[in-house]
């Protein structure tokens, strides 16, 4: 199938039904043929990253607003011709044309041609320039001030790179490092110049992919063998198998889920990883304390659910979708989650709360007010990692103690 339409018919799927990008990619890339599957990936991920300022490059040269579809089309074709310069111009409008309802070809024909003889334009406004909405720029200045956040915008935009862990339930660094092409950041992570996930130590599950910030996270639990663990919103069980290395395969993780799909998957990795001491239960998190034993658990991971401003260069879909108080609605799900399953901890016992965001909101006021709730709780460490690097995503962790 044409790689173009493959790409335009993606991105309709995720901007206009908001499917997940990385979902959608899965089955767009089945679709075409090894050589173009660089070519979609690349159309796809740089139009949502670069939405706004393509929309910018077109946008004053209509008389009326044209249809969702083809605003999508102009802004894919538009994206191309300013940043993939080895695409030849003819060959992008040309395409464009054809992708195009009969009603609409001599539109986008016109449309195109005009821009490219414009040429590129350039904005003063760092939200065009960046493709990022105003409110957000506004809420990171506000908490991080103006040098964080402009760091943190031109962070979003770059490609990230891919980063494995060390199954170590299965393999070794000393194995590993045998391999040609693998470089490591840490005793774990590592990155290489060969598609990790295609490659045979993946398949055998003697690795996993988790980015460098996420595999903090479990680190700073510091659990010893024979602890009893609640992994309270587990899929797709990354940090779960963590926690089962780090206790390697002793004691006892439940691994919970909400969505019984999702479980699913958890239960599969675990399999394919090795992972022997895990129960994986489909339960909603804010009735845990219903159901499980109170004071029952050394550890406690919540990796709650949250806005995911942390990751928007592998997910360039939610800056485009979120909304201000679709925050509002996360920050009570996080609070109810956590006042569900504190009681369920020991005394002495260790509670570590994470979000793949920056937002203070969801993080460091979170658990202030979670601290002011429960007194018992004493902050031991707090982190914000921000997605400046190209292995580590924006992450936010918190490790708090249960006084006895």
């Amino acid at each position: 199938m044409n790689a173009r339409f493959v790409a335009y018919d993606c991105l309709c799927k995720i901007i206009l039904e908001g499917q997940y990008a990385n979902l959608m990619m899965r089955k767009a890339l089945d679709k075409v043929s090894d050589k173009d599957k660089g070519l979609v990936t690349q159309i796809v991920y740089g139009t949502l990253r670069n939405y706004r300022l393509c929309r910018y490059q077109w946008n004053d040269l209509v008389d009326k607003p044209c249809s969702k579809q083809i605003a999508i089309l102009l802004d894919m074709s538009v994206y191309q011709l300013f940043f993939m310069d080895k695409v030849p111009t003819y060959a992008i409008i040309n395409e464009a044309v054809d992708c195009a309802p009969n009603s609409n070809k001599g539109f986008v024909n016109a449309i195109l041609r005009k821009v490219e003889a414009r040429g590129k334009m350039h904005s003063d406004d760092i939200g065009i320039q960046t493709s990022h909405p105003e409110w957000l720029i506004n809420l990171w200045k506000a908490h991080y001030g103006q040098e964080k956040m402009l760091e943190i915008i031109e962070g979003n935009n770059l490609d990230a790179q891919v980063v494995g862990r060390i199954n170590t339930l299965k393999s070794s660094k000393e194995e590993l490092e045998k391999i040609e092409g693998i470089h490591f950041l840490d005793e774990l992570a590592f990155v290489a110049d060969f598609n990790l996930v295609q490659s045979e130590i993946f398949q055998e599950g003697k690795i996993v992919i988790q980015d460098e910030s996420s595999q903090q996270v479990v680190k700073i639990m510091n659990l010893k063998e024979e602890s009893r663990v609640l992994d309270c919103c587990s899929a797709p069980g990354t940090k779960t198998s963590q926690i089962a290395m780090m206790l390697n395969n002793t004691g006892e993780i439940i691994a919970n889920e909400l969505h019984e799909h999702r479980a699913k998957l958890v239960s599969e990795a675990m399999d394919k990883l090795g992972v022997t001491n895990t129960k994986v239960i489909n339960e909603d998190a804010i009735l845990l304390n219903t159901i499980l034993e109170q004071e029952s658990f050394d550890a406690i991971l919540v990796d709650a659910p949250c806005s995911g401003l942390g990751v928007l260069r592998r997910k360039p879909e939610i800056k485009m979708k979120i909304q201000p108080e679709n925050i509002d609605e996360i920050v009570e799900l996080q609070k109810n989650i956590l006042n569900s399953v504190q009681s369920l901890l020991k005394n002495e016992g260790v509670l570590v709360y994470s979000t793949c965001t920056i937002n203070k909101k969801e993080n460091e006021k979170q658990i202030q007010n979670f601290i002011n709730s429960h007194p018992e709780y004493e902050l031991c460490y707090e982190n914000t990692i921000f997605p400046i690097d190209s292995t580590k995503d924006g992450f936010y962790m918190a490790k708090l103690l249960k006084k006895g």
